[in-house]
């Protein structure tokens, strides 16, 4: 009887562990590398993010539990920084998961110190303290599929109980050759970068997601900019947005860097007012809806109503007075559920005991808006109050609802029979 084959993408990491003089995994692999996944995280991320590919974050186990702890306090719930067993003790102690870096070449990194890597990955089977693993980052071409796709391999049969994170740079570029994907990932850093790309690149995420039983995570600037104000309610319309099309977590990039903006001056651990503004992005949106948007599926569409004004808050182009939000599906006319009032995005799910569940957020990053939203089949209403972290009932009139969202802001809504 002839054997079975392996995935292509297994025996290729097979051949490089040969060449490298190293095995890839002392166990067998799991029967389909392409279909297997690690279970998902059960609350959305909240990434802080010092130094990828190197080793930033305080060497003095001291220091570094310092660190933690105003993490912690601000509301992070993940750590993204190379492996040891001090550090993760300290992170199961302060409640924060670590976000295992593989890129440091001089620590562990994936495929250029292998048995590092493997070892990192093995030890840290089952342990609740870790979140998972970051094998990549940055842009990648058509010559880089097989090498991300093989790395994701490894890890997974090194440690098939945490998920592997892969991301790319500037875009969506390459990602939908990663069906082995775990956890997928972008990086426009959103109003540093081109914030008319976050809605289009978000739902290119979301279809992909879909397709592979994977979830998505981006990377964020940590001070995206504005004067004021303005650096709050550009993170808020990010998260709000995001959310409804399907984000799951965030890395908020290099949120420590010295020489330019930065969340934390890491040698006074002070926060500076854009670290006072993430503060309040955790306390109003993540932390309340950290584990309820989880129970959410991935939104089966994302719609988008018409809109008065640009997501900036701008005159719309050539005199018009509204038109179809840019980079959205317009709401079909016979949808069950149609915007009335207020610029917003609407993303539109099903969950496991039936109920639609419509995250609705703010188009606009700005102003504030009264939504009224016409159902077109009799339903119940309620809205997740996010500061006492349950459900209350919305009241139906005339066969619509009415509730206001902040300037950058969104509410989850549930429908109901």
């Amino acid at each position: 009887m002839s054997q079975p084959k392996l995935p292509l993408q297994w025996m290729f990491s097979i051949a490089l562990s040969l060449v490298l003089g190293t095995t890839i995994a002392s166990a067998e692999p799991p029967a389909d590398m392409t279909t297997h996944r690690a279970p998902k995280p059960k609350e959305f991320g909240s990434v802080y993010s010092y130094g990828y590919g190197s080793n930033l974050m305080p060497k003095d186990d001291a220091k570094f539990e310092a660190t933690l702890k105003k993490m912690n306090e601000a509301g992070f719930n993940i750590i993204h920084t190379t492996y040891s067993e001090p550090r993760l003790e300290m992170c199961k102690k302060h409640n924060v998961q670590m976000m295992v870096d593989l890129l440091s070449p001089d620590d562990h990194h994936v495929y250029k110190s292998i048995d590092k890597a493997k070892a990192v990955c093995e030890k840290l089977r089952d342990n609740p303290a870790v979140w998972g693993y970051n094998i990549w980052n940055d842009p990648f071409g058509k010559k880089m599929y097989t090498g991300r796709s093989r790395d994701i391999n490894a890890v997974r049969s090194w440690d098939p109980t945490h998920p592997a994170y892969c991301g790319a740079g500037n875009g969506t570029y390459g990602l939908n050759h990663l069906n082995n994907a775990d956890m997928l990932g972008y990086y426009d850093f959103h109003w540093s970068r081109g914030i008319h790309k976050q809605l289009a690149n978000s739902q290119t995420l979301l279809g992909l997601a879909k397709n592979f039983n994977a979830l998505y995570y981006t990377w964020y600037a940590a001070v995206p900019g504005g004067d004021g104000e303005q650096n709050l309610r550009r993170s808020m319309w990010s998260t709000n947005t995001g959310m409804a099309c399907g984000l799951r977590g965030i890395l908020w990039f290099l949120a420590a860097s010295p020489g330019q903006a930065n969340l934390i001056n890491m040698d006074t651990l002070e926060w500076t007012p854009a670290g006072k503004d993430m503060i309040k992005v955790h306390q109003e949106i993540i932390n309340p809806l950290k584990t309820e948007i989880m129970a959410v599926p991935l939104p089966t569409a994302v719609y988008g109503s018409n809109v008065h004004k640009t997501l900036d808050n701008q005159p719309l182009p050539e005199g018009m007075a509204t038109t179809p939000a840019p980079g959205l599906t317009p709401v079909p006319a016979d949808f069950w559920l149609q915007p009335t009032s207020g610029d917003v995005v609407l993303g539109v799910s099903t969950d496991t005991e039936g109920r639609g569940p419509v995250f609705v957020a703010n188009y606009n990053a700005y102003a504030p808006q009264q939504v009224a939203l016409k159902l077109g089949k009799p339903l119940k209403a309620s809205l997740f109050n996010r500061k006492d972290k349950k459900w209350q009932p919305l009241e139906v009139k005339d066969g619509s609802i009415n509730f206001p969202l902040e300037a950058g802001g969104g509410e989850l809504i549930r429908f109901e029979s």
